[in-house]
């Protein structure tokens, strides 16, 4: 995509009435706020300590181009470690995970969906369709998704949630941004918010509906739904759904020759029964990466063993061999040889209990480079430290980035400080090194 395409969907993207230009970096205001109603909180000091933020860097807007649609329109995704309300959006989601996923229609991913099925029976005039929620981060009623946090937790912990709410804000081509609507795509609190709003919303759209729906799943935003009551009705149903909220809209398809996706699963009727197997989208061109690629050998084997082990978790087992052989002819495809291949597609091995895990007493991250990492790699397993292989260089190293750029000095990291006497000081911090520099300079003229 070239560049100018880019930002001209970007911009497209920043609607009025979902996104304010804002006058100046608002960054340093929510620091000084989110810290104030974490310090006010009733949460325990330590865990006060742990999220009040010494500084922060804004949140940046970058697009991910969906590919599989025509004009390749951008996902608005929000990057937004290191930002002001990050750490306490993380703390946040723990404590309202336990409150959702406790109904009839949650789906947790594609293996618990598949688990689902195997309860459905079809009539032959049943129908099977998929409902999918327009834009819904965006979309998400903040003021109806506060209230229901407010029944939910006591009011210090509200205003914590509501400060990470209506803190959306982010950095796009030197201009800053306000997010008025919905919640930021890339905040770790939003698929959470969204999940629990939906919960409610669901509950009351299937409640006042006169007909009902014989099986709704739902996965966030894209639901898979069983209708008994014709086609003419269906209709009906989807305008019931979109008048329960001004900004919740659905869009509907319905199975066609007896089958319907649903997330990477694509289900087929048997008889009275669903059957399911492995769903790849139009676009897909089983592209992977490839035998030549600087990669450690295990990350290489890795992807095959996760797409096999994806296989037999999804596929109804008479479709489960067919999937290995498509994998098998991919993986040729893409330099591997059938030894290697069959190695990856096999069964995986018992992975190490708790006990064999605690062995492992830290990380080193180390660029992969062939007969050199992996050597060093083998000594420190010895001494029970996990080696991450990273690659030396990637692709999008050799593209212009997305994201607004950062001063160099702006995040934390190891410093090496000159002196006038020939010595030199290394330092690392947690807060950026602009500032670690400015205080040793100013304890340097303090003496």
């Amino acid at each position: 995509m070239k560049s100018e395409d880019y930002r001209s969907k970007i911009e497209d993207l920043l609607e009025p009435q979902t996104y304010k230009l804002l006058k100046k970096d608002p960054t340093a205001l929510i620091v000084r706020n989110t810290n104030r109603l974490i310090k006010a909180s009733s949460l325990p000091e330590h865990l006060k300590s742990k999220l009040i933020n010494s500084e922060a860097q804004p949140p940046r807007l970058y697009g991910l181009p969906k590919i599989h649609k025509a004009s390749v329109p951008l996902r608005p995704i929000v990057s937004a470690p290191g930002s002001p309300t990050y750490n306490l959006a993380k703390y946040l989601t723990t404590i309202l995970q336990p409150k959702v996923g406790n109904t009839n229609s949650y789906v947790k991913d594609s293996t618990h969906f598949v688990q689902k099925l195997k309860d459905i029976k079809l009539e032959p005039s049943d129908i099977m369709v998929s409902f999918d929620v327009v834009s819904l981060f965006t979309r998400v009623p903040l003021g109806e998704s506060m209230d229901l946090i407010k029944e939910s937790f006591p009011p210090d912990i509200a205003e914590l949630f509501r400060v990470c709410l209506t803190g959306s804000y982010f950095l796009w081509n030197g201009n800053y941004y306000e997010q008025t609507e919905g919640v930021a795509m890339g905040s770790p609190i939003s698929p959470i918010i969204a999940n629990f709003f939906m919960e409610r919303f669901e509950e009351k759209a299937l409640e006042s509906s006169v007909l009902k729906p014989a099986v709704w799943f739902r996965y966030v935003d894209d639901t898979f739904v069983v209708w008994k009551h014709g086609r003419d009705s269906l209709d009906d149903f989807l305008h019931h759904l979109n008048s329960q909220s001004p900004s919740i809209k659905f869009t509907m398809e319905t199975e066609v020759n007896n089958q319907l996706a649903f997330l990477d699963v694509l289900v087929k009727r048997n008889g009275d029964l669903l059957d399911h197997t492995v769903y790849r989208k139009p676009t897909h061109t089983d592209r992977y990466l490839h035998k030549l690629s600087n990669h450690h050998p295990s990350q290489k084997q890795g992807i095959i063993g996760t797409l096999a082990n994806r296989a037999r978790r999804i596929c109804a087992n008479e479709h489960i061999q067919e999937e290995l052989s498509h994998l098998n002819k991919a993986f040729l495809a893409n330099g591997y040889n059938d030894r290697e291949i069959k190695a990856a597609l096999a069964p995986r091995q018992r992975r190490p209990d708790a006990n064999e895990q605690e062995n492992i007493i830290n990380k080193a991250f180390l660029p992969y480079v062939s007969q050199v990492t992996d050597r060093i790699g083998k000594v420190l397993k010895k001494h029970n430290i996990k080696t991450i292989y990273k690659p030396t260089r990637k692709i999008r190293d050799c593209l212009r980035p997305a994201k607004d750029k950062r001063e160099p000095l702006s995040s934390a990291g190891i410093y090496r400080i000159p002196c006038s006497c020939g010595s030199v000081y290394i330092g690392i911090t947690k807060r950026s090194v602009e500032t670690r520099l400015t205080e040793h300079k100013r304890n340097c003229r303090l003496g």
